[in-house]
């Protein structure tokens, strides 16, 4: 079971990482969202990660852990895809000038995807090994 244990952990602190540098081109590019995206953004794509990760290393909360990963990154990549790429909004990378900021704002949001859908498969086979 370590190796399973060492991806969540990698894969939560590489989300963390790329969210907040997400979050600082979306300061530096005035993209700001409306409360409730606040709200989810801290809640389901910046906490939630980081407590699933610590019940997975805690005895008998491993597949609790495990859950709330999957459904953490699994909320946090539909939020991400449907914000960054599908609805109009000012949110879409398409909105985005070519700019060291606009750039970076464009490859984290193709980045967050692709991490969380990696931590989506990280938390579903957690939830199998330790079902």
């Amino acid at each position: 079971m370590g190796t399973l244990v060492a991806h969540p952990s990698i894969i939560v602190l590489v989300h963390l990482g790329v969210v907040l540098l997400h979050g600082s081109a979306h300061r530096q590019l005035g993209v700001d969202l409306e409360l409730w995206q606040t709200v989810f953004v801290w809640v389901v794509i910046l906490v939630g990660p980081l407590v699933a990760l610590a019940m997975i290393n805690l005895p008998g909360q491993r597949r609790k852990g495990f859950c709330l990963l999957l459904a953490t990154m699994a909320g946090s990549l539909l939020f991400g895809v449907y914000f960054h790429f599908v609805g109009e909004s000012f949110d879409h990378v398409s909105h985005r000038e070519h700019s060291m900021w606009g750039t970076t704002f464009t490859a984290t949001a193709v980045l967050l995807a692709v991490v969380e859908a990696v931590g989506c498969w990280i938390g579903f086979r957690g939830l199998r090994a330790n079902s």
